[in-house]
C-alpha cells in the first residue's frame, strides 16, 4: 500500500478498535442490569426484536455498498458533477427504503406474539416495545444516512467512529441511568432512537464541512442505474444470507425454545459478534485500500497483499478462537452466575461456528472490494438453505447448542464456492485449492493452541485471580504456538518487520 492508503487504514483501525471497545463494554453493564431488576425475558425480548428487525433490513439491498463501489472512481477523478448525482441518487434510494421498512415492519406487528413462546412479560406490551424498536431501526434512513458514504470512500471511517463512539457513550450512559433509577423498558428501548438522530447530524455537518463541493443534487443517468441495480440485485442474496444466518437462531430459539433460553443465548452472542466487530474492523477499513490496489498494481501484488491480510486474519481468528474455547464459561460464570451457562457443548459449537466465519474475512473483503457480488449469486441461497433447515431439524436435536452447528455449516460448506469464485474471477492465476489448503492448515494449527492452552486452564478455579491468569494464558501460549510454526514464513517476516517499525516510530515520538 502507499502511505497515504497506509495512513488511512491504521488510523481507521485504531478509531475503530476504539469505537468497538465502547460498543464492548457498555452493554454488558446494561445486560447485567436488566438481568437484575427486570428478568430474563426481558433480555429475551431484546434479542428476538432485533433479529426481526434485522430481517426488516434487507430492504436495504446492499444499494450502501453499490453505490460506495460507484463512488470510487469519481472520487480518484476528483469528477465533483458526478459523485453530486450518486450522492441524490443514494438519498432518494434511503428514504425509499425507509418508508419500505416502515410499512412492512408495520404489517407484521399483528404477529410477533407468536414468536415469544407465550413468556412476555404481563407488565410490557409487546406491540408498542415492537414500534420504538422498529422507529429505532427506520429513523437513520431519513436523516442523513448516505453521507455516511463520502467518509467511507475517503477512507476517513475514523470520523465516523469517533463521533459514534461519543453518540454511543451518550446513549448507553443514558440507557444505565434511566434502567437504574426508572425500571423504565420502554424509555430505555427509545433512548437510542435519540442517538441515531445526533449520529446522523452530526456526520452531516462533518461532511458539509470536509467536502462542501458535494451535494446531493442532479440526475444519474439510466445506464449508471442499472449498473448500480445490476450490482445490488448481485448483493441481495449476500445481504439475505447474512441476516437470516445471523438472526434465524434467535428467532427459532424463541418460538422453540422460550425468552429465557433466547436471552441467555444473547449474552452469548453479544460477546461473539463484538469480537467480530474487532476482526470487521480491520478489513473494513482497508477495503476502500484494497479497491484502489485492484484498479492500480498488478496481479502479482494483489495476491501477495490478499496472502499477508489471510495470515494476519488467522491469527487474530486464531487467538480468539483460543480466547474463546478457554473464557467463555469462566467469563459468564463471574459476570451471570451460574445459572446463566449454557454449556461446554455449546462453547465448542460457538468456537467452530467463529472460526468458519471469521477465516472467510480476507476472501469477503477482496471481493467486495473488486465489486463481483454477482459471480456466486446463487450461494448466498444455498447457505440460508442449509442454515434454517438446519435450525429448525437440529434444534429439536441439540436444542440450543443445534442452532449454532447448522450456523457453522452452512459457513463451512459453502466456503469452497465462496473461494472459487475469488480466484476464478479475481486471482486466475492461481489455484483456489492452494488457498483452502492454506484455511486448512490454519484450522489445524488453531486446534493446536486451543488443546494446548485449554488443558492447563483446567487446572484453575473460578475466583477473578483465576481469570487473569487465563487470559494471561490464552495471550501467552498461542502466540508462542503460531510464532514457532509461522516463524520462517514470508508473512510472518512481512509483519514482523511492520511492528518494528511501528515500535520505532512511537518510541521516536516519546
Amino acid at each position: 500500500m502507499s502511505d497515504s492508503r497506509t495512513k488511512n487504514a491504521t488510523r481507521n483501525i485504531a478509531f475503530g478498535f476504539l469505537h468497538k471497545i465502547v460498543l464492548l463494554f457498555l452493554p454488558f453493564v446494561i445486560r447485567s442490569l436488566i438481568l437484575n431488576l427486570l428478568g430474563a425475558n426481558y433480555l429475551g425480548i431484546g434479542t428476538i426484536f432485533s433479529s426481526i428487525l434485522d430481517f426488516l433490513s434487507l430492504t436495504e439491498l446492499g444499494a450502501g455498498s453499490a453505490i460506495i463501489y460507484s463512488l470510487y472512481k469519481p472520487v480518484a477523478e476528483k469528477d465533483t458533477e458526478r459523485i453530486c448525482q450518486l450522492l441524490n441518487f443514494y438519498k432518494n434510494i434511503y428514504r425509499f427504503i425507509g418508508f419500505l421498512v416502515l410499512g412492512i415492519g408495520t404489517a407484521i406487528l399483528p404477529f410477533i406474539t407468536v414468536l415469544m413462546d407465550g413468556e412476555a412479560p404481563p407488565e410490557i406490551n409487546v406491540y408498542i416495545l415492537y414500534y420504538i424498536y422498529l422507529i429505532r431501526s427506520v429513523v437513520g434512513y431519513f436523516f442523513f444516512a448516505y453521507k455516511r458514504s463520502l467518509l467511507t470512500v475517503h477512507q476517513r471511517t475514523d470520523v465516523i467512529s469517533v463521533f459514534s463512539t461519543i453518540t454511543v457513550l451518550i446513549v448507553q450512559l443514558g440507557q444505565v441511568f434511566l434502567l437504574y433509577f426508572f425500571k423504565n423498558f420502554y424509555v430505555y428501548a427509545a433512548v437510542p432512537i435519540v442517538g441515531a438522530l445526533l449520529s446522523n447530524l452530526v456526520v452531516a455537518f462533518v461532511t458539509k464541512k470536509k467536502y462542501p463541493m458535494y451535494v446531493a443534487k442532479g440526475t444519474l443517468d439510466k445506464a449508471t442505474k442499472r449498473e448500480i441495480f445490476s450490482k445490488m440485485a448481485g448483493l441481495f442474496g449476500s445481504k439475505l444470507n447474512s441476516v437470516v444466518v445471523n438472526s434465524s437462531d434467535a428467532v427459532v430459539l424463541s418460538a422453540f425454545c422460550g425468552l429465557s433460553i433466547t436471552g441467555i443465548y444473547g449474552n452469548y452472542h453479544h460477546i461473539m459478534v463484538s469480537v467480530c466487530g474487532f476482526v470487521m474492523i480491520f478489513f473494513h477499513s482497508m477495503t476502500a485500500g484494497i479497491g484502489n490496489k485492484i484498479v492500480t498494481d498488478t496481479l502479482e501484488e494483489n495476491y501477495t497483499l490478499f496472502k499477508k491480510l489471510s495470515f494476519v486474519n488467522f491469527w487474530i481468528v486464531g487467538l480468539g478462537s483460543v480466547a474463546f474455547l478457554c473464557l467463555y464459561e469462566p467469563f459468564m460464570k463471574l459476570w451471570m452466575g451460574e445459572k446463566m451457562l449454557l454449556g461446554l457443548p455449546f462453547v465448542i459449537c460457538m468456537v467452530l461456528y467463529f472460526f468458519c466465519f471469521e477465516i472467510q474475512r480476507t476472501i469477503f473483503a477482496f471481493k467486495e472490494a473488486a465489486g463481483i457480488w454477482q459471480k456466486d449469486k446463487l450461494r448466498p441461497f444455498v447457505s440460508m438453505g442449509i442454515n434454517i433447515v438446519g435450525n429448525l431439524v437440529l434444534v429439536n436435536v441439540f436444542g440450543v447448542s443445534g442452532v449454532v452447528i447448522a450456523t457453522m455449516l452452512c459457513y463451512l460448506l459453502t466456503l469452497p464456492w465462496l473461494n472459487n469464485t475469488l480466484f476464478k474471477s479475481v486471482f486466475t492465476h492461481v489455484k483456489p485449492s492452494e488457498n483452502l489448503f492454506r484455511i486448512l492448515k490454519y484450522f489445524i494449527v488453531t486446534a493446536i493452541a486451543c488443546v494446548a492452552t485449554y488443558l492447563p486452564t483446567m487446572l484453575l478455579g473460578d475466583s477473578f485471580l483465576d481469570f487473569c491468569l487465563r487470559v494471561l494464558m490464552c495471550l501467552v501460549i498461542p502466540n508462542i504456538i503460531f510464532a514457532i510454526i509461522f516463524f520462517r514464513s514470508p508473512e510472518f517476516e512481512y509483519f514482523k518487520a511492520q511492528m518494528k517499525s511501528i515500535v520505532k516510530k512511537f518510541v521516536k515520538k516519546h
